[in-house]
């Protein structure tokens, strides 16, 4: 498969013009290779730091909000599978959650299960916690989808991969404060799960958040297979050999491991 992170700068509260910047991010990206799936890093559709605003911009998932609406066409348009950062709307509460949307419509959703507070972080004041992991099975692979500061609970990647990940996807508004222990945590999390490993963050100022980017894959051993400079717009396009996960886990079977313990 074909994987592409977007790391592009985005418009607090604007959703039309951030669907514009997704198509553009697209049709750039698309240039030069075919892409199965292109992600965009958390509320990317949204903007992360709208406080009291998110629920301005929130939707019923699924459905046919402004967001959902915008990002079918878009996949219809380009035959892409797109995954983003999106506010979601359940009953009278707001979650932070990641939406998949492909050629043919609503895939599926998750939502953030660990919310921080502290430092910067005020999540809990406005949103809600996730409670179970979700893996999307495409024609194209397994993938599984967290949220930023998922990533420091190894069982909900772990979880990810007994489920079936090939490829585990975070989606983050790290910003430059937290980006050092994004980037030790990452490649462990890889080679424990045995699963290619995709972070895409944020880049640019909201409010008083600075975002760097950085955003970048790495295979099952840990190791980097792309990234993209801090602080540089751009998108990354990389081929993911789902045939060699297997390999991988026959050589070091820690997955088969965590799921044999009794």
């Amino acid at each position: 498969m074909y994987l592409a992170l977007g790391q592009v700068p985005v418009i607090l509260g604007n959703v039309a013009e951030n669907l514009n910047i997704m198509e553009k991010t697209i049709v750039k990206a698309q240039k030069e290779k075919s892409i199965d799936l292109i992600a965009f890093p958390e509320l990317f559709i949204t903007g992360y730091n709208l406080k009291d605003n998110y629920n301005n911009v929130s939707e019923v998932i699924p459905g046919n909000g402004q967001a959902q609406e915008g990002i079918k066409e878009i996949a219809k348009k380009h035959d892409i599978t797109i995954l983003t950062g999106i506010v979601e709307r359940a009953n009278k509460s707001l979650f932070n959650s990641a939406i998949m949307i492909g050629p043919d419509g609503y895939i599926g959703h998750c939502r953030k299960q660990y919310l921080p507070n502290f430092g910067p972080f005020e999540e809990k004041t406005y949103f809600g916690e996730g409670n179970e992991p979700k893996v999307f099975e495409t024609n194209f692979g397994n993938i599984g989808v967290q949220i930023c500061y998922d990533l420091f609970f190894p069982d909900v990647s772990m979880k990810l991969a007994q489920q079936g990940a090939d490829v585990i996807i975070n989606l983050a508004a790290s910003p430059t404060t937290s980006r050092p222990l994004f980037h030790r945590v990452l490649p462990a999390r890889a080679i424990e799960t045995t699963c290619y490993y995709g972070f895409v963050n944020n880049i640019g100022t909201q409010g008083n958040l600075v975002f760097a980017g950085e955003s970048c894959i790495f295979d099952p051993r840990g190791k980097i297979m792309e990234e993209i400079v801090k602080f540089e717009e751009g998108t990354i396009v990389c081929k993911i050999p789902l045939e060699n996960v297997q390999k991988y886990r026959d050589a070091r079977p820690v997955l088969r491991d965590s799921m044999n313990k009794d």
